[in-house]
Order: C-alpha cells, then sequence, then structure tokens
C-alpha cells in the first residue's frame, strides 16, 4: 500500500472530505490536503515533504484554526508517516505563515515566540507554503521571497 493511499485513509478518517476549506474555489480540506501532496510530488520533493504537505493543516493554522486531529495525536500520526512529515505538519500548524515564512522571521501565531527551525526545515515549509498558496488560488507575487525560492528551486531541477 502506498503512504499516498494511507494518506488518504487517514485524511477520510479525520472527516476532512466534509470540512469546507475554500468556499471560492469549492474545495474540501481533504481536496486541498491532497492536491498540496500531489502538486508537491510533481514539484520534484521528496516523500516526507509531500507527506507533510498533505498533512499540513490537520492541526489547524493560523487561518485554518479548525484542527481535525488533536494535538495528542501527534504519536499516532508521527507512526503513520514518519518523523519528518509530521514534524513539517506539525511546525506548519504553529507559526505564522505565510508571513513568517517570507520574511524568515518564524515565530508562534499564538504567544509572538520565536519558533527555532533549522535550514532544512525552512526550506520544506516554504515549499509546502508554495504548494498551499498556488492550491488556495493565491498569487505567488504577493510573497516575492517565497516567489523567488519556487523559482531558484525551480532552475536546480
Amino acid at each position: 500500500m502506498s503512504r499516498r493511499h494511507i494518506l488518504l485513509v487517514v485524511l477520510k478518517r479525520t472527516g476532512v472530505f466534509k470540512k469546507q476549506h475554500n468556499r471560492r474555489l469549492g474545495l474540501t480540506l481533504g481536496e486541498h490536503l491532497t492536491n498540496t501532496y500531489d502538486d508537491l510530488k510533481r514539484m520534484g520533493a521528496d516523500e516526507d515533504v509531500a507527506l507533510g504537505g498533505g498533512l499540513h493543516s490537520i492541526y489547524g493554522t493560523n487561518s485554518f484554526r479548525n484542527a481535525s486531529v488533536p494535538v495528542e495525536q501527534r504519536p499516532v500520526i508521527k507512526g503513520l508517516f514518519g518523523e519528518r512529515a509530521e514534524r513539517l505538519a506539525w511546525l506548519f500548524s504553529t507559526i505564522n505563515r505565510p508571513q513568517g515564512l517570507e520574511s524568515g522571521d518564524v515565530r508562534d501565531w499564538r504567544s509572538g515566540e520565536p519558533v527555532e527551525v533549522s535550514a532544512d526545515d525552512l526550506r520544506d515549509l516554504r515549499l509546502i507554503e508554495v504548494a498551499n498558496l498556488r492550491d488556495n488560488g493565491s498569487k505567488l507575487t504577493n510573497y516575492p521571497n517565497l516567489e523567488r525560492f519556487n523559482e531558484e528551486r525551480r532552475a536546480l531541477t
């Protein structure tokens, strides 16, 4: 069974295909999460990053506060998808994005305290944000640093 299939099964069990996510585009949260996973794979992201993107708002985010998975279930998500994918999903849920990923000043959106992220974390979170924004119909031109990051990344592949 592929990890994408496991992602779909888990997402269905959390009810995200019944949650409205983007009224303008008519997307459920489940559709958005699977679109983000698929876009990341098309962008050449490794499986852990794509899974992190496929899980990116299960714990809620600063702009989508409706958590589908309680924080107490983090060990279950980690067991199913691995430490790296779960960590990216957790970080994405806690940071002041997209602004923090645009500026590099990554903070907890609730407390305003700095969040320590490695260079790899920042790169992977930016990649997830690019896929997230694109699927939400947002223009990357509104985020020049993320747009430049995406262009530089594409030039390398």
